[in-house]
């Protein structure tokens, strides 16, 4: 602290009685808010817009709006007078002089940060409380008031304590946000948790107005609140890995649509292309048939009738001759001349002769027959191709043992059923069939898409399919879609569809593995199969409930029927 004494008075001025009490300078432009305190009032402008609250900086006071200044005309000629003084001090050897009141004279550029000119104490780092009083770059508080409130670098601490008596004002650490943690009605700490209330109370709203609650520390509940605020952003960083990853998922499966849509259209083109090119290799072929039975049929028609010209020719010229003869009244010459004509060589019979205009029928037919012959080879490829796309989705299958009627029979690994003639000792309950001959499989079927292969071999009947969860079991049961059931069965040497009306399947040959597609939202269920790669038979509809594959070896034919039936492995083709 400096004092200077005044060549007019005999008393001595004090620094801190004209200095502010946020530069911790001499005032400059001082200006006093309605509580009384007086400031630079370019501090107490940079304070109130840095704050953003109308607080008087000593005493905390708030104002509802901007108060009015007015300059201290007094205060600002004592501080005048006494900058006056302060600088007279400054030695007259400096170069050029001394200007009063510059920055050179010892006082501080309003706007820079106090720091330069306090004494001690660190720029406020991150996580450090900042002193309230400074402006600009902040000072680190040593302590925090409670009945201000604020914290305070060492600079303005000092100031502090001498302007405000400490037996009413307490200081305690510094604390960072002190008004919010600050009880309204005591100007206590809010030390401890009301765990009824769910809020943070001083001590004495707790022995209060809490004493029935359960009062914690603040420390404790932190630490309760930040375990399970652990585990609730473990919990999220889980869900937002697994959501980051299925959104991956799903934005390969746009990228994998959209390169299956280029392939299955450039696929398809391909095939037209090769379609169209049977077509008009069927075309032109045809076009050279009719063209060669045309060419054919006319060389024929004009060796006949240059034969018959012929023919023609040489009857003219002896009816000619006979009627020149004829106009002869000789006798004598005549006959002479009747005698020296030669015999008529033996006429040949036209009348069975003949040229078949109807070259052509069947023709187009049977170009045509050829041609779907070999779209039929081109559907075959098809089939084939799609099979082996459909081999991607083969899902595990294996028999249910609790649904199988009591004569059949499941092998250990439960891929395998035939019929017996004695009935098995089993409880009867109400999911197994009786006395349909079936067995279910495990496996629940609600989405998705689904393949499985059946080996058949060469049983003479056989049913094989898909069946609604809540389909009647019991007694006589309706092989259709109506009762839930979507099946193809081997009966009678025929295989044939069970939809509303039985459709016997056209087939050269029985099969003897058949691959079965379940496409849930798509509502197909689809027959192949497997060893001629030829699609047999589709039930379109829509499935609203859990589906399961059915298999029924049926009954043996003296011993004709006795091979079981088995769900194989599947094997892309």
């Amino acid at each position: 602290m400096q004092s200077v004494s005044s060549p007019g008075r005999g008393g001595t001025l004090s620094e801190e009685s004209f200095q502010c009490s946020i530069c911790l300078e001499v005032f400059v432009e001082p200006v006093s808010t309605p509580c009384g305190h007086s400031f630079c009032k370019a501090c107490l402008q940079g304070y109130w817009d840095h704050s953003k609250k109308f607080l008087c900086p000593m005493c905390k006071k708030s104002y509802s709006r901007r108060p009015e200044l007015s300059i201290n005309r007094v205060l600002a000629e004592i501080a005048a007078h006494f900058q006056g003084l302060e600088v007279g001090a400054v030695s007259p050897n400096t170069k050029g002089g001394v200007v009063a009141g510059s920055p050179v004279a010892g006082h501080r550029v309003h706007g820079e940060s106090p720091a330069a000119a306090a004494e001690g104490g660190e720029f406020a780092r991150a996580g450090e409380v900042p002193c309230d009083a400074c402006i600009g770059r902040k000072m680190r508080a040593l302590k925090s008031c409670l009945n201000c409130p604020g914290s305070f670098c060492e600079a303005h601490l000092r100031h502090h304590k001498k302007v405000k008596s400490l037996t009413f004002h307490r200081l305690v650490e510094p604390v960072h946000h002190l008004e919010e943690k600050l009880c309204k009605k005591h100007e206590r700490l809010l030390e401890v948790y009301c765990r009824n209330d769910h809020d943070c109370v001083c001590i004495s709203c707790a022995e209060a107005t809490h004493k029935t609650h359960e009062i914690v520390s603040v420390d404790r509940e932190w630490k309760k609140k930040m375990n399970y605020l652990g585990k609730r952003r473990s919990e999220l960083k889980y869900m937002i890995k697994e959501r980051t990853k299925k959104l991956e998922e799903i934005k390969q499966s746009i990228r994998v649509i959209k390169s299956s849509a280029q392939k299955e259209l450039e696929e398809s083109w391909q095939v037209y292309a090769e379609l169209q090119c049977l077509v008009e290799q069927s075309q032109a072929e045809l076009v050279e048939l009719i063209a060669t039975r045309q060419r054919e049929a006319e060389r024929h028609a004009q060796e006949l009738a240059r034969g018959l010209e012929s023919d023609l020719s040489h009857l003219r010229k002896r009816n000619e001759e006979l009627e020149a003869l004829a106009q002869n009244q000789d006798k004598v010459i005549f006959l002479q001349r009747l005698s020296a004509l030669a015999l008529l060589p033996e006429p040949i019979d036209w009348s069975g002769v003949s040229v078949n205009t109807d070259l052509y029928l069947g023709t187009i037919q049977s170009s045509v027959s050829a041609l779907v012959d070999k779209f039929q080879e081109e559907i075959k490829r098809l089939y084939g191709k799609e099979l082996r796309k459909l081999q991607n989705y083969a899902s595990e299958v294996f028999l249910d043992p609790g649904t199988a009627q009591r004569n059949l029979v499941l092998s250990e690994d439960g891929r395998q059923v035939m019929y017996e003639e004695r009935k098995h000792n089993q409880s009867e309950g109400t999911r197994r069939f009786n006395p349909a001959l079936f067995v279910l499989a495990c496996e629940c079927l609600s989405s998705g898409r689904h393949y499985w292969e059946v080996d058949v071999g060469r049983k003479t009947a056989w049913t094989v399919g898909v069946v609604r969860a809540s389909a009647r079991r019991k007694g006589e049961i309706k092989l259709s879609p109506d009762g839930g059931y979507w099946c193809l069965w081997l009966k009678g040497g025929e295989v044939k569809a069970l939809a509303s009306t039985r459709l016997s399947l056209q087939l050269a040959s029985h099969p003897q593995k058949i691959g079965i597609f379940l496409d849930y939202e798509g509502g197909q269920v689809s027959f192949y199969d497997v060893k001629k790669q030829t699609h047999l038979f589709t039930f379109d509809d829509t499935f609203n409930e859990s589906l399961y594959p059915i298999f029924s070896p049926c009954l043996n034919q003296e011993g004709k029927n006795a091979a079981p039936l088995i769900i194989s492995a599947v094997k892309h083709s």
